[in-house]
């Protein structure tokens, strides 16, 4: 079952912003919970909630309990949404934000596209006059890094891959770019996403929101 996400966000600061190499001082971070790496649900209730919510179209196409496995994932995507709008005032969503999901790693019409990030920033703010942007796209399909079981992509190959669709230009952007993503590493997708903004806009405000950020357990000895 899906956990549900404390309604304050945290900012990533001095004290913790080492664990994300792309992250510069001047990098404005905010994020809900701690994701666990490598612990599998026995990192906590955001672990699990993680697991669903990034729950791929394939893999519950391929699971012997396939619906429960989608109604776990809704479930995790009405977690994320009900968090974003308890932790945003309307009048900032109203007039201040633009929202920017970082584009997933399927191509949109592939059979594993997945499109939780905008699904669930659109129910977060259903009713209020958000302006929700698909600005970024990626030109090819990746493995998403968190199932490779090699190298991840370099910040270079993936700028390369990523593009802004300026046909999202058509009207100003409100003054503060609110980039989402579900979970902070390294930084690297916030980062190429910055970029490729800031090419075209360069004063436009940036900040990047996360349901969570990575941390680092170091495996227990053995009693």
């Amino acid at each position: 079952m899906s956990a549900s996400l404390p309604e304050r966000w945290r900012w990533i600061d001095e004290r913790t912003r080492a664990d994300h190499r792309f992250l510069r001082p001047e990098d404005h971070c905010l994020y809900f919970g701690e994701y666990r790496a490598r612990c599998g649900w026995r990192g906590g209730p955001i672990n699990d909630l993680i697991a669903d919510f990034k729950r791929s179209p394939a893999r519950i196409r391929e699971s012997a309990h396939a619906p429960s496995v989608e109604r776990f994932k809704e479930r995790a995507i009405r977690s994320v949404a009900r968090a974003r709008r308890t932790g945003f005032a309307r009048v900032a969503v109203d007039t201040q934000l633009t929202f920017v999901p970082i584009p997933p790693s399927a191509l949109a019409g592939r059979s594993d596209h997945c499109d939780r990030l905008l699904r669930a920033r659109s129910l977060a703010f259903a009713g209020w006059q958000a302006d929700i942007r698909p600005l970024l796209r990626q030109s090819a399909a990746t493995v998403p890094d968190h199932a490779r079981a090699g190298a991840r992509s370099s910040f270079a190959q993936l700028l390369a891959i990523t593009q802004l669709d300026r046909s999202q230009l058509d009207r100003p952007l409100r003054p503060v770019v609110a980039l989402f993503d579900d979970v902070i590493t390294s930084g690297k997708h916030l980062a190429v996403a910055t970029y490729r903004i800031r090419e075209i806009l360069p004063r436009q405000a940036i900040i990047s929101v996360c349901i969570a950020r990575r941390v680092r357990v170091e495996p227990q000895p053995e009693a």
